[in-house]
């Protein structure tokens, strides 16, 4: 289905190009007989006025239409106002033929419009081909040529046979098969065009069906606006009287603040007469409030004395903090240094032990198995993670696991009390050999107890007693241990609790037990 177009503006590009076409499609003599019959003469007289600012004083209803159609002809060829007034007023009153011009599918439109070609050409054949004229689809457009052509053809036809009737020609002029066959053709042109007529009265009552609908609908929407109206309008008074209201809340607003800005005023004056009362009253006192404030001034500067000998106290102090730290430090360089001799002493009995290793054939034993543990480093991770102890002698069978035993070495860090002696019978009637050593203590409370060192020492010097070394321990310090022990040979295993098990330590390691509850307590 195509679109109507509207009338284009006044010199614009497309109002060019419609008149060009229309120009294309009539000629001075089909362009007059369409006017005559689709034009109202109103409409004729008014664009005539236009055109001729008002006739130039002829009285236009004395003036025939055919003289106004033939001026208005003229005009559309020769002056493009005229021919845009021409072209609004046919576009407004074929509206509807324009719309059923449209509607009209372009393969459908040759059948559909032949069957108006019975029509005479008055007014709804003439708006009927305008319709054709405006629409977009040039195909379309050129059935207005077809049925203008025809028309003539007929009309010339009518012409010649009522010349006969009147005795102005012979009745040779008339083919009498010819003429029955076009007025068979005429007949059933008028069948065409009287089922034509049918169908566009039946479109025209449903446009008018749908035009009723659609003024109810439009009543029922302008009663609906009117009450919404009504409904504003309550409402519109509402506020203003809520707006009137609200200013009398202002303006009593306004005189509270006055009346509190003139208490404020006397409470002021009120206020200023008493300190001028109280003024006086000290001035009657000077005497003694000067000694008052000697006394004062003397109290002050006995506390900047106070002070003073404070600050110096404070710095004193403060020179002693520092005399410790330094004594600290130099404590820690000493102990450093220590670790660093202790360290160059292991490697050099590591080296000896190296050198003085026996053949691989008879140094190591096929079975049996060394445990090192480091006993602080379990215990700690079982209370912080079960709040629980360690029970040595099961963890001793866990980590043998039916394997002979070579050597069980616990390293313990005596932290004094006296339940450390019966701890440590415990242990070694479990079958725990015991390293023991105290820790150090700092002079800032600090204290260091590390058995890593000698855990290295005793694993170093106990890889021969058996093919397999296990380590209970989940420090990751011990990985370039356990890599070493490893280069030599020995199999290394790791037992710890879970939460205190180092990722780098299980990587490295032969074997990984992690321990659970059946060690505790």
């Amino acid at each position: 289905m195509a679109s109507v177009q509207g009338t284009p503006k006044f010199k614009s590009k497309d109002f060019k190009t419609t008149l060009d076409e229309l120009k294309g499609i009539f000629d001075a003599h089909s362009l007059g007989v369409i006017l005559m019959d689709a034009l109202e003469r109103r409409s004729a007289e008014q664009i005539f006025g236009k055109v001729t600012r008002g006739g130039r004083g002829t009285r236009l209803s004395a003036v025939p239409k055919a003289e106004l159609v033939g001026q208005l002809t003229a005009g559309f060829f020769a002056d493009d106002e005229v021919a845009y007034q021409i072209l609004r007023d046919l576009d407004r009153t074929s509206q509807k033929e324009r719309h059923i011009v449209a509607s009209i599918p372009e393969a459908q439109a040759p059948n559909r419009v032949g069957s108006y070609r019975a029509i005479s050409l008055k007014r709804e054949r003439a708006k009927l081909v305008w319709a054709l004229a405006r629409d977009r689809r040039a195909s379309v457009r050129a059935l207005a040529n077809l049925i203008i052509t025809e028309f003539f053809a007929e009309a010339a036809d009518v012409q010649i046979s009522r010349a006969v009737l009147d005795g102005e020609q012979k009745p040779a002029a008339l083919d009498p098969l010819d003429m029955a066959k076009r007025l068979k053709e005429q007949a059933d042109r008028l069948t065409e065009a009287s089922e034509q007529v049918t169908d566009l009265e039946s479109k025209l009552r449903r446009f008018e069906e749908e035009r009723a609908r659609l003024l109810a609908q439009l009543g029922a929407k302008e009663r609906a606006l009117n009450q919404q109206n009504g409904v504003r309008e309550d409402l519109e008074a509402q506020l203003e009287q809520l707006r009137r209201s609200l200013a009398d809340v202002e303006s009593q607003r306004a005189q509270a603040e006055a009346a509190q800005v003139e208490d404020d005023q006397a409470r002021a004056r009120a206020d200023n007469l008493a300190q001028k009362v109280r003024r006086l009253s000290k001035l009657a006192g000077a005497a003694d409030v000067l000694a008052q404030t000697q006394s004062e001034l003397d109290a002050a500067q006995r506390r900047v004395q106070a002070l003073a000998r404070e600050k110096a106290r404070l710095d004193d102090d403060h020179r002693a903090s520092l005399e410790a730290e330094a004594q600290a430090q130099a404590k820690l360089r000493s102990e450093l240094e220590e670790t660093r001799q202790a360290l160059r002493q292991a490697r050099r009995q590591l080296a000896e032990i190296e050198s003085t290793r026996p053949d691989a054939s008879t140094e190591r034993p096929d079975e049996g198995v060394v445990i090192l543990l480091d006993q602080a480093n379990l215990a700690a991770t079982a209370q912080a993670t079960f709040s629980r102890k360690v029970n040595f002698s099961r963890l001793l069978d866990e980590l043998t696991f039916g394997r002979p035993l070579v050597k069980a070495v616990a390293f313990v860090v005596d932290n004094g009390g006296g339940r450390f002696d019966a701890f440590c019978d415990t242990l070694r009637r479990s079958g725990w050999e015991l390293r023991i050593k105290r820790p150090k203590r700092f002079g800032d409370g600090r204290m260091k107890a590390d058995w890593d060192m000698g855990i290295a020492m005793e694993a170093v010097a106990l890889r021969d007693a058996a093919p397999v070394l296990v380590l209970g321990s989940g420090d990751g310090d011990f990985v370039p241990l356990v890599k070493q022990l490893k280069k030599w040979g020995q199999r290394v295993e790791v037992a710890a609790y879970p939460d205190g098990l180092a990722t780098e330590l299980v990587h490295c390691a032969d074997g990984v037990t992690r321990l659970g509850t059946r060690t505790l307590e």
